[in-house]
């Protein structure tokens, strides 16, 4: 199954404008989004939490296997989305003690984009730690 809420998203650094969409561009998601070459999936853990979840999807960029997290099925809870970025990162409250020494994402991930608690459009950048607005 796949849900699309047919909401546009401007989700791209203030600096490059208003965007625009074009006429069959949720057509074309639709598409690309069910098209096996650019879409897998993978089964969950028995017994799974979190962090386990969490760190499924790290090694899976670790190994070049994805490039996003879309959360549609809100299966991580407990944390905010900060959170979520913070521990893709490998920092943060959530990675204190022995979750401090779990996996990070791989060199080459310069942030982790999310929403915060008001809907703002937010990347948490790697060597800043910092929360950057990236569009009103």
């Amino acid at each position: 199954r796949i849900g699309f809420s047919g909401t546009p998203s401007d989700l791209m650094p203030k600096e490059l404008g208003q965007c625009e969409y074009e006429p069959g561009s949720e057509g074309e998601m639709i598409r690309t989004m069910t098209d096996p070459t650019v879409v897998s999936y993978s089964a969950i853990s028995v017994g799974w939490n979190v962090e386990s979840l969490l760190d499924d999807v790290i090694a899976d960029a670790c190994a070049d296997k994805c490039s996003a997290l879309i959360d549609t099925g809100a299966l991580i809870t407990g944390f905010t989305n900060r959170e979520v970025a913070e521990y893709l990162l490998g920092f943060g409250k959530a990675r204190r003690g022995a979750a401090g020494s779990r996996p990070v994402l791989p060199d080459n991930v310069d942030g982790v984009v999310f929403l915060d608690e008001d809907g703002g459009k937010k990347i948490l950048l790697k060597q800043t730690r910092e929360a950057a607005k990236l569009a009103d």
